[in-house]
């Protein structure tokens, strides 16, 4: 049985190259072998699909200002039901949330990611045998001040935007111990780049996937040996 695993997140899940200068088009992505979802589905093999649900500027559950189809609380739900039975759903979103139209303060940082796992969790009919899928949450990586597109940082809030990108962590990990979510920090294996301070390179793509992959196992192993959550 091929394990079907959903990828749910914002621009550094969808891809995006960081660039030095705004050059007032479209984004462009990373190919699949460069991008980390592709290099997991490459790492796990063919025994597992990785459906790949990144949207850039997505948040999770806020709505930014002409621009309410970048909130990920309404589409998750059909999402789910559109690529159901579900294995596991890995969720990576709130960098977004960041931003000065939306920003939470440090006691609501964490809201929006329990929104969306409990929709995750309250949608039995997602997973394999109508039980809602394991989630996997995955905490976002810092805020950084860039070299190359310096406007970048000021719609985050600046200093503030970045302490409470440092916050994801502990509010994260937190947020999982009580849901029963599997969690991993990927500001310890990925960061942002120095062009725009938001998006990755490809390294840290390859060592995020490799430390996916690698919790991505073990969460099916324990399942199957009755040891997970």
């Amino acid at each position: 049985m091929r394990r079907e695993i959903l990828c749910y997140g914002d621009s550094n899940t969808w891809g995006s190259i960081p660039r030095w200068k705004d050059l007032g088009v479209p984004s462009e992505r990373y190919d699949r072998d460069t991008r980390w979802t592709g290099r997991v589905a490459k790492l796990l093999g063919p025994d597992y699909h990785i459906i790949e649900e990144g949207l850039g500027g997505r948040t999770t559950i806020y709505d930014l200002p002409e621009k309410a189809y970048l909130n990920g609380k309404p589409y998750l739900l059909p999402c789910l039901l559109t690529h159901r039975p579900l294995d596991l759903v890995v969720l990576m979103l709130g960098s977004n949330d960041l931003q000065l139209a939306v920003q939470p303060d440090e006691a609501h940082l964490g809201d929006g990611i329990r929104t969306l796992v409990k929709i995750i969790q309250d949608t039995p009919s997602c997973g394999r045998g109508n039980t809602p899928p394991p989630v996997l949450l995955l905490a976002p990586t810092q805020i950084s001040l860039a070299k190359g597109r310096t406007e970048v940082y000021p719609k985050f809030g600046c200093e503030k935007g970045r302490r409470l990108s440092l916050m994801f962590p502990e509010v994260y990990r937190q947020a999982a111990g009580e849901l029963g979510c599997y969690f991993l920090n990927a500001a310890d294996y990925a960061g942002p780049s120095e062009a725009d301070g938001l998006h990755w390179m490809p390294e840290s793509h390859e060592k995020l996937a490799e430390a996916v992959a690698g919790e991505i196992w073990k969460i099916f192993k324990d399942r199957v040996s009755g040891d997970g959550q």
